[in-house]
Protein backbone atom coordinates (compact mmCIF):
# COMPACT_ATOMS: atom_id res chain seq x y z
CA UNK A 1 0.00 0.00 0.00
CA UNK A 2 2.58 2.38 0.87
CA UNK A 3 4.49 1.45 -1.77
CA UNK A 4 1.56 1.95 -4.28
CA UNK A 5 0.92 5.06 -2.52
CA UNK A 6 4.62 6.56 -3.47
CA UNK A 7 4.48 4.73 -6.94
CA UNK A 8 1.22 7.22 -7.45
CA UNK A 9 2.78 9.93 -5.66
CA UNK A 10 5.73 9.21 -7.80
CA UNK A 11 3.63 8.87 -10.68
CA UNK A 12 1.77 12.13 -10.19
CA UNK A 13 4.82 14.15 -9.06
CA UNK A 14 6.13 12.93 -12.43
CA UNK A 15 3.26 13.82 -14.77
CA UNK A 16 3.20 17.07 -12.94
CA UNK A 17 6.64 17.89 -13.50
CA UNK A 18 6.23 16.48 -17.41
CA UNK A 19 3.04 18.77 -17.62
CA UNK A 20 5.16 21.55 -16.52
CA UNK A 21 8.29 20.72 -18.48
CA UNK A 22 5.21 20.68 -21.50
CA UNK A 23 3.23 23.44 -20.66
CA UNK A 24 6.51 25.68 -19.99
CA UNK A 25 7.59 25.75 -23.42
CA UNK A 26 4.11 25.93 -24.94
CA UNK A 27 3.44 28.92 -22.90
CA UNK A 28 7.09 30.33 -24.39
CA UNK A 29 6.09 29.49 -27.46
CA UNK A 30 3.02 31.47 -27.37
CA UNK A 31 4.24 34.29 -25.71
CA UNK A 32 7.31 33.95 -27.93
CA UNK A 33 5.14 34.61 -30.77
CA UNK A 34 2.98 37.12 -29.22
CA UNK A 35 5.49 39.46 -28.24
CA UNK A 36 6.44 40.01 -32.17
CA UNK A 37 2.89 41.05 -32.42
CA UNK A 38 2.96 43.82 -29.50
CA UNK A 39 6.58 45.06 -29.55
CA UNK A 40 7.05 44.40 -33.04
CA UNK A 41 3.85 45.22 -34.52
CA UNK A 42 3.99 48.40 -37.20
CA UNK A 43 2.07 51.14 -35.95
CA UNK A 44 -1.21 52.03 -38.07
CA UNK A 45 -0.18 54.65 -41.06
CA UNK A 46 -0.38 57.90 -40.13
CA UNK A 47 -3.37 59.46 -42.59
CA UNK A 48 -1.64 62.13 -44.19
CA UNK A 49 -4.29 65.07 -45.46
CA UNK A 50 -2.60 66.27 -49.02
CA UNK A 51 -1.81 70.33 -48.13
CA UNK A 52 -4.51 72.71 -49.00
CA UNK A 53 -3.86 74.03 -52.60
CA UNK A 54 -3.28 78.10 -52.18
CA UNK A 55 -6.07 80.23 -53.11
CA UNK A 56 -5.12 82.65 -55.91
CA UNK A 57 -5.27 86.52 -54.90
CA UNK A 58 -7.61 88.03 -57.07
CA UNK A 59 -6.53 91.51 -57.63
CA UNK A 60 -8.86 93.98 -56.92
CA UNK A 61 -10.18 95.20 -59.84
CA UNK A 62 -9.07 98.51 -61.37
CA UNK A 63 -10.93 101.23 -61.18
CA UNK A 64 -12.46 101.75 -64.80
CA UNK A 65 -11.73 105.28 -66.82
CA UNK A 66 -15.43 106.80 -67.62
CA UNK A 67 -16.47 106.34 -71.18
CA UNK A 68 -15.07 109.00 -73.20
CA UNK A 69 -17.39 111.86 -73.81
CA UNK A 70 -19.32 112.64 -77.45
CA UNK A 71 -16.97 115.97 -78.01
CA UNK A 72 -14.14 113.41 -78.09
CA UNK A 73 -15.49 110.76 -80.62
CA UNK A 74 -16.90 113.58 -82.68
CA UNK A 75 -13.28 115.19 -82.61
CA UNK A 76 -12.12 111.93 -83.33
CA UNK A 77 -14.21 111.29 -86.50
CA UNK A 78 -13.33 114.82 -87.75
CA UNK A 79 -9.80 113.96 -87.79
CA UNK A 80 -10.38 111.00 -89.76
CA UNK A 81 -12.27 112.88 -92.69
CA UNK A 82 -9.64 115.40 -92.52
CA UNK A 83 -6.60 113.27 -92.56
CA UNK A 84 -8.76 111.39 -95.59
CA UNK A 85 -8.51 114.33 -97.26
CA UNK A 86 -5.70 115.44 -96.84
CA UNK A 87 -4.17 111.86 -98.36
CA UNK A 88 -7.03 112.43 -100.97
CA UNK A 89 -4.60 115.39 -102.60
CA UNK A 90 -1.22 114.36 -101.59
CA UNK A 91 -0.30 112.62 -104.90
CA UNK A 92 -1.59 116.41 -106.87
CA UNK A 93 -0.37 118.75 -104.54
CA UNK A 94 2.68 118.30 -102.29
CA UNK A 95 1.24 118.98 -98.76
CA UNK A 96 4.74 119.67 -96.81
CA UNK A 97 5.42 122.49 -98.91
CA UNK A 98 2.23 124.52 -99.74
CA UNK A 99 2.35 125.94 -95.96
CA UNK A 100 5.91 127.91 -97.66
CA UNK A 101 3.97 129.04 -100.76
CA UNK A 102 1.88 132.03 -101.68
CA UNK A 103 1.69 133.65 -98.76
CA UNK A 104 5.52 132.80 -97.61
CA UNK A 105 6.52 134.50 -100.64
CA UNK A 106 4.64 137.16 -101.06
CA UNK A 107 7.75 139.88 -100.56
CA UNK A 108 8.80 138.46 -104.00
CA UNK A 109 5.64 139.24 -106.14
CA UNK A 110 6.85 141.55 -108.64
CA UNK A 111 6.28 142.03 -112.47
CA UNK A 112 8.10 139.42 -114.39
CA UNK A 113 8.39 137.72 -117.93
CA UNK A 114 6.67 134.94 -118.52
CA UNK A 115 9.15 132.31 -119.28
CA UNK A 116 8.08 128.69 -119.58
CA UNK A 117 9.90 125.90 -117.04
CA UNK A 118 12.11 123.96 -118.72
CA UNK A 119 10.76 120.48 -119.10
CA UNK A 120 11.75 118.74 -122.20
CA UNK A 121 8.02 118.38 -122.90
CA UNK A 122 7.53 121.72 -123.96
CA UNK A 123 10.30 121.34 -127.06
CA UNK A 124 11.59 124.54 -128.41
CA UNK A 125 8.99 126.62 -125.67
CA UNK A 126 11.25 124.91 -122.66
CA UNK A 127 12.60 127.46 -120.94
CA UNK A 128 11.91 130.41 -123.37
CA UNK A 129 10.05 133.85 -122.49
CA UNK A 130 6.80 133.82 -124.37
CA UNK A 131 6.18 136.35 -127.14
CA UNK A 132 2.80 136.91 -127.94
CA UNK A 133 4.08 137.76 -131.36
CA UNK A 134 5.34 134.37 -131.71
CA UNK A 135 2.51 131.67 -133.42
CA UNK A 136 5.38 129.07 -134.16
CA UNK A 137 7.02 128.68 -130.40
CA UNK A 138 3.57 129.32 -128.90
CA UNK A 139 0.75 128.19 -131.24
CA UNK A 140 -3.05 128.81 -130.43
CA UNK A 141 -4.71 125.69 -128.65
CA UNK A 142 -1.84 125.18 -126.52
CA UNK A 143 -0.44 125.08 -122.80
CA UNK A 144 2.58 125.01 -120.57
CA UNK A 145 3.76 125.71 -117.11
CA UNK A 146 4.57 129.04 -115.58
CA UNK A 147 6.19 129.17 -112.03
CA UNK A 148 5.20 132.75 -110.12
CA UNK A 149 7.23 134.31 -108.35
CA UNK A 150 10.23 132.48 -110.35
CA UNK A 151 13.51 131.96 -108.95
CA UNK A 152 14.91 133.36 -112.25
CA UNK A 153 16.36 129.83 -113.76
CA UNK A 154 13.97 128.35 -115.51
CA UNK A 155 15.66 124.59 -115.43
CA UNK A 156 15.26 125.22 -111.30
CA UNK A 157 11.51 126.64 -111.16
CA UNK A 158 11.09 123.22 -113.41
CA UNK A 159 12.32 120.92 -110.42
CA UNK A 160 10.19 123.22 -107.71
CA UNK A 161 7.02 121.23 -106.81
CA UNK A 162 4.96 123.77 -105.29
CA UNK A 163 1.76 123.49 -107.17
CA UNK A 164 0.97 127.00 -105.16
CA UNK A 165 3.52 128.81 -107.09
CA UNK A 166 2.83 126.54 -110.79
CA UNK A 167 0.29 128.33 -113.51
CA UNK A 168 -1.07 126.92 -116.38
CA UNK A 169 -0.39 129.03 -119.44
CA UNK A 170 -2.94 128.75 -122.05
CA UNK A 171 -2.93 130.49 -125.47
CA UNK A 172 -6.53 129.97 -126.11
CA UNK A 173 -7.91 128.52 -129.47
CA UNK A 174 -7.64 130.26 -132.33
CA UNK A 175 -11.57 132.40 -133.96
CA UNK A 176 -14.03 133.53 -131.44
CA UNK A 177 -11.66 132.82 -128.29
CA UNK A 178 -8.58 135.43 -130.30
CA UNK A 179 -5.53 132.83 -129.64
CA UNK A 180 -4.54 134.18 -132.69
CA UNK A 181 -4.48 137.42 -131.95
CA UNK A 182 -0.84 138.72 -131.13
CA UNK A 183 -1.68 140.64 -127.35
CA UNK A 184 -2.13 139.72 -123.96
CA UNK A 185 -5.75 138.87 -124.10
CA UNK A 186 -4.63 135.89 -126.34
CA UNK A 187 -3.66 133.99 -123.19
CA UNK A 188 -4.60 132.71 -119.34
CA UNK A 189 -2.80 131.90 -116.65
CA UNK A 190 -5.00 129.15 -114.61
CA UNK A 191 -3.82 128.42 -110.76
CA UNK A 192 -2.58 124.69 -110.86
CA UNK A 193 -4.55 124.22 -107.45
CA UNK A 194 -8.19 123.50 -108.07
CA UNK A 195 -10.91 125.53 -105.46
CA UNK A 196 -12.48 121.98 -104.87
CA UNK A 197 -9.74 119.63 -102.79
CA UNK A 198 -6.58 121.45 -104.16
CA UNK A 199 -6.03 118.66 -106.94
CA UNK A 200 -4.00 119.76 -109.93
CA UNK A 201 -5.72 120.43 -113.09
CA UNK A 202 -4.96 120.70 -116.71
CA UNK A 203 -5.91 122.04 -120.20
CA UNK A 204 -7.13 119.60 -122.31
CA UNK A 205 -7.12 121.11 -125.62
CA UNK A 206 -9.01 118.59 -127.83
CA UNK A 207 -11.13 120.31 -130.08
CA UNK A 208 -14.41 118.39 -127.89
CA UNK A 209 -13.05 119.89 -124.58
CA UNK A 210 -10.79 123.22 -124.96
CA UNK A 211 -11.62 123.66 -120.99
CA UNK A 212 -9.30 123.30 -117.67
CA UNK A 213 -10.28 120.08 -115.63
CA UNK A 214 -9.54 118.78 -112.64
CA UNK A 215 -8.60 114.67 -112.58
CA UNK A 216 -9.51 114.10 -109.33
CA UNK A 217 -13.28 114.87 -108.71
CA UNK A 218 -14.35 115.78 -112.07
CA UNK A 219 -14.24 119.58 -111.58
CA UNK A 220 -13.96 121.63 -115.07
CA UNK A 221 -13.88 124.93 -115.69
CA UNK A 222 -14.46 127.69 -118.59
CA UNK A 223 -11.79 128.97 -120.60
CA UNK A 224 -11.31 131.84 -120.41
CA UNK A 225 -13.31 132.52 -117.90
CA UNK A 226 -12.54 130.40 -115.26
CA UNK A 227 -15.65 129.53 -113.80
CA UNK A 228 -16.30 126.53 -112.81
CA UNK A 229 -19.25 124.65 -115.02
CA UNK A 230 -19.46 121.06 -113.87
CA UNK A 231 -18.30 118.86 -110.81
CA UNK A 232 -17.98 119.00 -107.12
CA UNK A 233 -16.34 122.99 -107.62
CA UNK A 234 -19.14 123.82 -109.87
CA UNK A 235 -21.47 123.30 -106.65
CA UNK A 236 -19.91 125.45 -104.51
CA UNK A 237 -20.35 128.68 -103.28
CA UNK A 238 -18.74 132.08 -104.83
CA UNK A 239 -15.67 132.77 -104.68
CA UNK A 240 -15.22 128.95 -104.27
CA UNK A 241 -16.32 128.05 -107.94
CA UNK A 242 -13.74 130.06 -109.77
CA UNK A 243 -9.87 129.70 -110.20
CA UNK A 244 -7.85 132.17 -109.39
CA UNK A 245 -5.32 133.61 -112.38
CA UNK A 246 -3.13 135.97 -112.81
CA UNK A 247 -2.92 139.42 -115.03
CA UNK A 248 -1.01 139.43 -117.92
CA UNK A 249 0.32 142.04 -119.84
CA UNK A 250 2.50 142.33 -123.12
CA UNK A 251 4.86 144.88 -123.60
CA UNK A 252 6.11 146.81 -126.88
CA UNK A 253 8.27 144.18 -128.05
CA UNK A 254 5.42 141.62 -127.33
CA UNK A 255 6.78 139.45 -124.34
CA UNK A 256 4.18 138.35 -122.10
CA UNK A 257 4.55 139.76 -118.65
CA UNK A 258 2.80 138.66 -114.95
CA UNK A 259 1.86 142.19 -113.55
CA UNK A 260 2.03 141.98 -109.35
CA UNK A 261 -0.88 140.41 -108.47
CA UNK A 262 -3.76 141.26 -106.03
CA UNK A 263 -4.69 138.78 -103.89
CA UNK A 264 -8.26 139.00 -103.22
CA UNK A 265 -11.71 137.88 -104.44
CA UNK A 266 -12.58 140.81 -106.47
CA UNK A 267 -9.09 141.01 -108.75
CA UNK A 268 -6.44 137.53 -109.25
CA UNK A 269 -8.20 135.85 -106.72
CA UNK A 270 -6.87 133.65 -103.44
CA UNK A 271 -4.49 130.62 -104.20
CA UNK A 272 -6.35 126.98 -103.23
CA UNK A 273 -9.66 129.90 -102.64
CA UNK A 274 -10.94 131.15 -106.29
CA UNK A 275 -11.98 134.48 -106.69
CA UNK A 276 -15.46 136.23 -108.33
CA UNK A 277 -15.42 135.00 -112.08
CA UNK A 278 -16.54 138.63 -113.04
CA UNK A 279 -13.00 139.83 -111.61
CA UNK A 280 -11.77 138.36 -115.24
CA UNK A 281 -13.80 140.70 -117.22
CA UNK A 282 -13.45 143.92 -115.30
CA UNK A 283 -10.18 143.18 -114.65
CA UNK A 284 -7.78 140.82 -115.62
CA UNK A 285 -9.07 141.12 -119.97
CA UNK A 286 -9.22 145.10 -119.44
CA UNK A 287 -5.40 144.64 -118.22
CA UNK A 288 -4.65 142.95 -121.19
CA UNK A 289 -6.14 144.09 -123.42
CA UNK A 290 -4.04 148.03 -122.64
CA UNK A 291 -0.94 146.58 -122.24
CA UNK A 292 -1.24 144.78 -125.86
Amino acid sequence: MVEEAKEKTSTESNTSSEEKKVAHPITQVQVTQQKPQVSAAVPPRAVVSPAPRPTPTVAAPATRPPPPQMVGRRNFVKALVTIAAVLSIVPFVPWGSFLSSSVGNAGSYKRQKVVIDAKSVYGAAAGQVVNVNDLNTFPPDSHWVITYPSSGDATLDAQNPDTFVKYELIRLPAGALGGDTKNASAFVAFSKVCVHLWCSPNYNPDPAHQQYECPCHGSIYEVPEGLAKYGPAAQQDAPTNAIPMLTLTADPNGDLNVEIPLWDVEHNGVLGYGRDYLSYRNYIKPAALGGS
